[in-house]
């Protein structure tokens, strides 16, 4: 049985299984030496019972048909033949009008049963003994619980239902729009459409944070189910759970007069077992319900951000309002009282209050977060004053540079910290639970946000003791009247800017074209005052750091930033003026993003550079190239510059060179971010200079998409996507090769200035991981050009296979000498500068490549050998012949010691004295073992130019003297084994047998 159709079936007997005398409508009952008479459920005449309704209906499908009745195998199991129809429960319900395959087990009949089976409850609850009137009163509580659970279940799938629908016509919305916009183009039409839906999309987000409270429900659905666990009587095990209830009571079970109460318990338990069963699938199912509105509604509100991207993208130029006129002179008072009106106030309130409800940890978490950045702006403001002005305790011994460093990030931070808190709370105020208040103040705050960030930078820049006070060299003489100047007006922009905001929302947008409009008219004019103020061509108050650090191209053209300066805001003015005010509020926006980008771009140019050039000294082990600054009695810093023939000694040619490339690669990439980002401000404003940047060939993939059905299953299917490929991808992948090929040629000087001055490489290690790095680097430089132009594995596999065929039939020798390459970089066989032979080929290891190997003989000829030679012929290293002599020595020592710790004794006297190479290392070996005495040879190594014969005798004598002292050496000593020839001689004809240049020793 169904937890669903138990609790139908629990529902429609109520409490009336307790066993009923069939003499009459009561049946007496004994507690505590009293007898009371409970009467039986009165049944109406005029309606069917439960039985009588279901046999009249044995004709029609019923959910019932499959199982009697728990009322009916009661009554045939304790009570004997089933009572007469006067006595029998009516509950007024058409649950058997069922058909079999529906299923309604949150239906309104099935909730108003289970009202009624909740009153029955509480009426034998009125007419029972204590004991089972607590019990009769808890079942009562649970069936109002399920029903309070099957109403918000039904709720809850009407939500569904609706956001379904939405979801579907949102869809279907966004499918015409696209199509009218690719058939007709962005029309007056179309454009008036797109700004309905737009004002529609916002008001659907209203409805969706009201929709989206999954996770406060999901937390009370867990404490309910917990509470339902714990129950300590929970009808589990109806006959213990009954005794422990008397004796809790202090009464007995087994009294005969107690008989029927206890029966009338166990009823009771069991019919408490059967509703918190159904509660618990209740609360399953209303989870389940739960995750199913949470994925509908964040697939709604994707599909809403998706479309109101489309939308801002294309009503950029199309009329919001209508033209200034005189009527909307009229308009201002009531505007303005509109704007004054309390309502809005309370709105506001209230939709906080409910948001703070909603998720107090959220509400908690931003007011400390904005105490926090209150307090870090406080010490950070402390630490910039401190510095500017001289302070020893703030970065004590510190250079000049550092603190221009420190100086520069902290600005930046000071700046941020108060346009960040508006932010911040415009961003809470726009997510989660919103309502059109609050939407309205987050739009006004975030406009807040924005004016206060273009205000506030420049200002802190302007301060006294600030950084262009104490770490700029330029002379600005009305810097403090220029930043009280921001100041004051930064508070009113600031303020405009929200009010601005808020009065071109209320009301849906009602006083945008009268009351916004003036105020913005007004605020442009005081924007273009200020341009004028510090932009005019003579006497502007930023003229002088125009004449300092933009050069003279830039200072004879100040005229055309004064023009632009003043000529923005005069433009915006005429917009609004013509009915565009959403133009112009996207300019404006998309200008102070630009402004502001522009800022702290110069505010850390100058950090930047300092600490690119500490890196680089770190990375090469240069020396710092600046000396301590200091401050004066009058808090100026007074720099020591380096002589030039100090800092010439410091690099050299090769770093110099490696030093220019890279800082030209840095140039390039921060012309390169600076036009993207130019780009990706801006390009969406004007939608026709897209046609700049045409398809040239569209890719498409196969991807295989997950998506979560409302069982939780997880379905996989495959989607074929289309990527254009514009004329950008082209410029980016060949951009990208470029870098890939400028840093793959700059690596051997990278190597030498951030490995070789570090780590100790031999030459053909270092040579291999050149080549290898080169290699990788390239490889993956051509990786992310082909994904740029969309070449994938997938469409060039085959054209891989065929090259792969054609390379290994046409081209096999080609092959063998790339992999005969590969196992010379690999294996090491031979090192740059070893005397080899390969086949009949002589020579120095010059240099290594992937397809040749290039040796130098003796005459100065380069012999290219291929490496497939390195495989299949013979290949023999000298070891450094012709530049090495070997110290051959023999000693005799006593029997006493084991040979490998006499040999391991040697080998490590030799290799300790100064002349002897580490490598080829000193060898020491036995040759023979005696009666009375075992030989020892000792082969060393030393650099040519050294008499042979004169070391042979000091290391002879030294090895003597050392097995004397320790009581090793033998009396009989051998003859010494002659000196190889010379490394002339050896060079002359390195093919000589062996044979010919060694001699019979004796034993």
């Amino acid at each position: 049985m169904t937890p669903e159709l138990v609790l139908v079936v629990v529902a429609l007997i109520g409490v009336n299984a307790i066993p009923t005398s069939a003499q009459s409508p009561g049946f007496p009952r004994t507690f505590s030496n009293k007898t009371l008479e409970v009467p039986a459920l009165e049944t109406s005449p005029n309606r069917p019972t439960f039985r009588q309704a279901n046999n009249q209906s044995s004709s029609r499908p019923s959910i019932f048909a499959k199982q009697p009745s728990p009322f009916e195998r009661f009554e045939s199991e304790e009570s004997g033949p089933p009572s007469s129809p006067a006595t029998t429960p009516i509950l007024d319900t058409n649950l058997w009008d069922v058909q079999p395959n529906q299923s309604v087990p949150y239906g309104l009949d099935v909730i108003e049963t289970a009202r009624q089976s909740a009153e029955q409850f509480r009426r034998i609850a009125a007419a029972s003994t204590p004991v089972a009137a607590d019990i009769a009163n808890e079942n009562a509580a649970y069936a109002d619980q399920w029903v309070a659970l099957a109403e918000s279940h039904r709720q809850l799938s009407a939500r569904i239902h609706e956001t379904n629908s939405k979801y579907n016509t949102t869809t279907k919305d966004l499918e015409d729009v696209q199509a009218k916009l690719t058939q007709y183009g962005l029309t007056p039409t179309v454009g008036m459409l797109l700004r309905h839906k737009k004002d529609q999309l916002d008001a659907w987000q209203v409805q969706d944070s009201q929709t989206f409270f999954a996770g406060q429900e999901l937390q009370n659905l867990r404490q309910k189910q917990l509470e339902l666990e714990i129950i300590p009587f929970d009808g589990s095990d109806p006959n213990a759970q009954a005794r422990t209830i008397f004796a809790a009571a202090g009464l007995s079970t087994t009294a005969a007069d107690q008989a029927a109460v206890v029966t009338q318990v166990e009823t009771l338990l069991e019919q408490r077992s059967k509703w918190l069963q159904s509660l618990q699938q209740g609360y399953q199912d209303y989870r389940h319900k739960l995750g199913e509105l949470d994925s509908t509604t964040a697939a709604s509100i994707k599909l809403c951000t998706r479309y109101r991207d489309l939308i801002d993208s294309h009503i950029t130029w199309i009329p919001s309002d209508e033209p200034l006129s005189t009527n909307d002179f009229r308009k201002i008072s009531r505007g303005t009282a509109a704007m004054l009106d309390s309502r809005h106030s309370s709105n506001l309130g209230y939709s906080i209050t409910r948001k703070w409800q909603g998720s107090p940890g959220l509400g908690i978490s931003l007011l400390l977060g904005m105490l926090v950045i209150l307090l870090l702006r406080w010490r950070a403001k402390s630490w910039l004053i401190g510095i500017g002005n001289g302070n020893e305790k703030v970065m004590r011994g510190a250079t000049a540079d550092t603190r221009k460093v420190a100086a520069s990030f902290l600005t930046v931070f000071v700046a941020f910290t108060i346009p960040g808190i508006f932010y911040a709370f415009a961003s809470w105020l726009g997510s989660g639970l919103v309502s059109e208040a609050s939407l309205q103040a987050s739009s006004a705050f975030y406009a807040l946000s924005l004016v206060a960030l273009l205000i506030e930078l420049p200002r802190q820049l302007l301060r006294n003791h600030g950084y262009v006070d104490r770490h700029v060299d330029v002379q600005l003489p009305r810097r403090q009247r220029a930043s009280m100047y921001l100041t004051l007006t930064g508070i009113g922009l600031a303020l405009a800017a929200y009010g601005i905001s808020l009065s071109g929302e209320i009301d849906h947008g009602l006083w945008r074209g009268s009351l916004a409009r003036f105020a913005f008219i007004a605020t442009m004019l005081l924007v273009t005052w200020t341009a004028h103020l510090g932009l005019r061509p003579n006497g502007g108050f930023l003229e002088p750091l125009v004449a300092r650090f933009g050069g003279s191209v830039l200072y004879r053209i100040r005229i055309v930033f004064y023009l632009f300066g003043i000529g923005f805001p005069i433009a915006m003015i005429a917009l609004s003026s013509l009915g565009y005010g959403f133009t112009a509020k996207v300019l404006i926006t998309r200008a102070i993003f630009t402004l502001v980008g522009i800022l702290v771009s110069v505010t850390l140019w100058g950090a930047i550079k300092i600490l690119s050039a500490t890196a680089w000294e770190l990375l090469t082990g240069a020396p710092a190239s600046t000396t301590a600054g200091a401050y004066d009695e009058d808090g100026q810093i007074t720099m020591v510059q380096p002589s030039s023939a100090a800092a010439s000694g410091l690099l050299n040619e090769h770093f110099l060179e490696l030093k220019h490339h890279l800082a030209f690669l840095c140039q390039c990439a921060l012309v390169v971010a600076a036009v993207v980002s130019f780009a990706w401000l801006w390009l969406d404003i004007f939608p026709n200079a897209r046609m700049g940047n045409p398809v040239v060939w569209t890719v498409h993939d196969t991807v295989t998409q997950s998506t979560t059905n409302a069982a939780g299953q997880v379905i996989s299917s495959n989607v074929l996507e289309s990527t254009p490929i514009t004329a950008l991808h082209l410029l980016l992948a060949a951009g990208t090769l470029f870098v890939a090929f400028q840093l793959a040629k700059l690596l051997p000087a990278l190597f030498d200035a951030l490995v070789l001055q570090r780590v100790s490489f031999d030459e053909g290690m270092e040579h291999f991981s050149l080549v290898l790095g080169r290699c990788l680097l390239f490889g993956v430089g051509c990786f992310f050009a082909g994904s740029w132009i969309g070449i994938r594995w997938q469409t060039i596999q085959w054209l891989a296979v065929g090259l792969a065929i054609g390379l290994g039939f046409g081209l096999q020798d080609m092959v063998r000498n790339l992999f005969g390459g590969f196992i010379v970089l690999f294996e090491k066989p031979a090192r740059l500068g070893d005397l080899i032979t390969v086949g009949k080929v002589t020579g120095r290891v010059a240099a290594q490549k992937l397809r040749t190997t290039v040796l130098a003989d003796d005459e100065g000829r380069e012999l290219i050998v291929p490496n497939k030679n390195f495989v299949s012929e013979d290949v023999v290293n000298w070891l450094g012949a012709g530049r090495l002599n070997v110290i051959p020595i023999e000693v005799a020592v006593s029997r006493e010691e084991r040979p490998a710790d006499i040999c391991r004794t040697l080998q490590e006297l030799v290799i300790e004295q100064p002349d002897v190479l580490l490598t080829p290392a000193p060898q020491a070996t036995l040759i023979c073992v005696g009666k009375r005495s075992q030989r020892i040879e000792v082969r060393a190594w030393i650099e040519e130019g050294q008499e042979p014969t004169a070391y042979r005798e000091s290391l002879l004598r030294l090895v003597t003297r050392f097995l004397r002292e320790r009581n090793l050496l033998s009396d009989d000593q051998p003859t010494q084994p002659d000196m190889p020839e010379t490394s002339a001689a050896r060079m002359r004809d390195p093919f000589r047998s062996k044979s010919q240049s060694t001699r019979r020793r004796s034993a």
